[in-house]
């Protein structure tokens, strides 16, 4: 089972995979995160990896942390362990946050 993490200013969204199907979706606000509301959200559920999706540097390090503090595994971290395969020609591309460049490329991938 995977866990999916996005980090975004307002929510940090979480998703749960079995194989490629998405069976279970929740938030927590990111200014009110805390390790206590993650073991509380995620229960009794076991899962094998972590990729997280970030655009809140602190939140990305402290959740990391947490996550490895809780199940032993490190997350996969969008940007320093993946590197999304698509070009960025902005003119200043550390503007463009890691969600965007995924979402690009999910673009291309699934409609050419």
């Amino acid at each position: 089972m995977l866990l999916t993490i996005d980090i975004g200013n307002t929510n940090i969204t979480f998703g749960l995979f079995k194989s490629s199907k998405l069976f279970r979706v929740f938030n927590i606000p990111t200014k009110s995160y805390n390790i206590g509301e993650l073991k509380k959200k995620l229960g009794k559920v076991k899962f094998s990896d972590t990729i997280i999706c970030s655009v809140v540097p602190k939140s990305t390090h402290l959740l990391s942390s947490d996550l490895r503090r809780l199940t032993k595994i490190r997350p996969c971290v969008v940007g320093r362990d993946i590197i999304v395969p698509i070009k960025n020609c902005y003119r200043k591309p550390k503007q463009v946050g890691q969600d965007r460049l995924v979402n690009a490329f999910a673009r291309v991938k699934l409609y050419g």
